[in-house]
């Protein structure tokens, strides 16, 4: 099984490497960050969801769960991004949303010069299936929107 702390800072690394996101982020990739699970210092990620910025982007692995293919034993890793859209006044469109769907979806990182559903984010994983989105609300009944991702170990 791989370290999966490689695979959220390797994710993280692309998604910083998106120029249009990161612009979306006010310009600064710091908004872009992983959360690993270390006791005490990050025992809640339900609390770190909380303390997002807005804008944000937060990566977390979900856990692995067994999966086999042609009777080979592999993991599968679910990794989550946290979603926070800047804030929007009246009179702005909508959108904040979609947007960073579309741009951590379809934008172009840099280095790899194709968008998520095509890099190799880590060496030992295949490529991602298509993420599934959802909305959830945190702790003050704030939607946040949580991408869900699934990268398969080769």
């Amino acid at each position: 099984m791989i370290n999966a702390a490689e695979l959220i800072d390797n994710l993280v690394a692309f998604l910083r490497d998106i120029p249009d996101l990161v612009a979306e982020m006010e310009g600064n990739p710091e908004r872009i960050f992983a959360y690993h699970h270390r006791y005490p210092r990050q025992r809640s990620l339900e609390e770190a969801v909380h303390r997002m910025p807005a804008p944000g982007i937060m990566a977390a692995h979900r856990g692995p769960r067994p999966g086999s293919m042609g009777g080979v034993t592999m993991w599968h890793h679910r990794v989550s991004l946290f979603l926070r859209t800047r804030e929007t006044f009246e009179g702005d469109p909508p959108g904040g949303y979609y947007r960073l769907w579309r741009l951590f979806s379809d934008g172009i990182a840099t280095s790899h010069q194709q968008p998520l559903l095509y890099a190799a984010i880590h060496p030992a994983c295949e490529l991602i299936d298509l993420p599934e989105f959802g909305f959830q609300s945190d702790a003050e009944g704030l939607d946040y929107c949580e991408c869900v991702l699934e990268f398969r170990e080769k």
